[in-house]
């Protein structure tokens, strides 16, 4: 009988042990993130971006007459408040600042307050999907300012949150800022980093740890080219994303469950070994168009491009399972599919599937199988 009982228990055990994790849910992971931001300094490297706050204030100083003076702007994602603060400081009449971060909305009510800016900032806490704002009316908004984008430019998963705001509050004609974003591609040698890997992972404390190098190398990280003799093709523009044009129902195409699939075609420029990707992106201020070439006024840019100045964004290193051999013209083609995380939708998943054409310097040693992967990228990769 005892026998029994230890054979019902290791079979319950074994039961238990099959089942499948029980993951969190939605709610429960936006409250994760959202908490993530609470602290002030998890805000530091964005405040300290030198070039992302260049770009801000030199677009503001841009704008054309009448863009802020007297209107109604909302900030989706505020943080700590400042670019509602540099809305005010513009001439907006109203500014709502909105964050599901409780910390974060603290602050940027202290920072208002601090700036005499308190009767022209409300700064409201929630998920901008959740929240009404105070006195405004759908479609009432004239300006929107977000600092959306994060790693691989989709990475945060602020695009829907960003999209309804859209879709909800702005009025027909308003504006999105920054009003246009792209993301690019380009191959990458990355020899160093991946010996600087070699390094980290070898010896600690006298334990040899480079079995957990090759896990260490299939997970996407953020850095920074070291020398432009990495970059070994021409850089490719996989999409583009029109902020005014964002709808709820089309963030993420229905018909693939991905935010967007993109075509990709690279040709080397020089004999090397490919060990990955690199993705970067662009935004521009162009106000609706009405900076631009011809006017004799540019649009203001921010590249977080390899040969751009230095952004804590950086670039998105992906590197392969295996590099590959080019040589001069030859080419790299596939797909690539950006699409939400599977368990958190703030998370980035890019999907690659990227063959070589061509002879060059593969030429003889028979067809080269395909690069095939998907890489998560979590939200708060840094």
């Amino acid at each position: 009988m005892a026998q029994g009982e230890d054979e019902e228990g290791e079979e319950a055990e074994e039961s238990e042990a099959g089942e499948a994790p029980v993951l969190p849910s939605g709610a429960e992971l936006a409250a994760a993130y959202f908490r993530s931001w609470d602290n002030p300094t998890r805000h530091l490297p964005l405040l300290q971006d030198k070039a992302l706050s260049a770009a801000w204030s030199a677009a503001l100083a841009s704008a054309p007459p009448g863009t802020f003076e007297g209107k109604t702007v909302l900030e989706v994602g505020c943080g700590v408040g400042l670019l509602s603060v540099m809305a005010a400081k513009a001439g907006a009449a109203r500014v709502i600042a909105v964050d599901g971060s409780a910390g974060a909305a603290d602050a940027a009510r202290r920072v208002a307050r601090a700036n005499g800016l308190q009767d022209r900032i409300t700064v409201v806490h929630g998920a901008i999907q959740d929240v009404d704002l105070p006195g405004v009316a759908p479609g009432g908004v004239d300006v929107i300012l977000s600092n959306w984008m994060g790693p691989g430019l989709l990475g945060g998963g602020m695009l829907p949150g960003l999209a309804h705001a859209v879709e909800t509050w702005l009025r027909p004609g308003g504006l999105v800022l920054p009003d246009t974003a792209s993301l690019w591609a380009v191959g990458l040698e990355d020899r160093e980093a991946l010996q600087d890997a070699k390094k980290t992972w070898g010896s600690v404390a006298g334990v040899d740890m480079t079995a957990a190098l090759a896990q260490v190398i299939q997970h996407p990280r953020l850095d920074a080219a070291r020398r432009k003799a990495q970059l070994l093709t021409a850089p490719q523009q996989l999409a583009q994303w029109r902020t005014s044009e964002l709808r709820t129902g089309a963030v993420v195409d229905p018909a693939i469950g991905a935010y967007a699939r993109c075509p990709l075609r690279l040709v080397a420029e020089r004999e090397d070994r490919m060990f990955g990707l690199m993705l970067y992106w662009d935004a521009a201020w162009t106000f609706g168009g009405a900076l631009g070439p011809g006017d004799g006024k540019p649009a203001v840019r921010l590249s977080t491009g390899p040969t751009a100045p230095a952004t804590h964004y950086k670039q998105l290193v992906i590197n392969f399972p295996r590099s590959l051999l080019l040589a001069p013209g030859d080419v790299l083609a596939g797909e690539l599919e950006l699409r939400p995380g599977g368990t958190d939708p703030r998370d980035l998943e890019v999907a690659l599937r990227l063959a070589q054409q061509g002879g060059g310097a593969a030429a003889g040693s028979g067809a080269v199988a395909p690069i095939v992967g998907t890489f998560r990228v979590p939200y708060d990769l840094a």
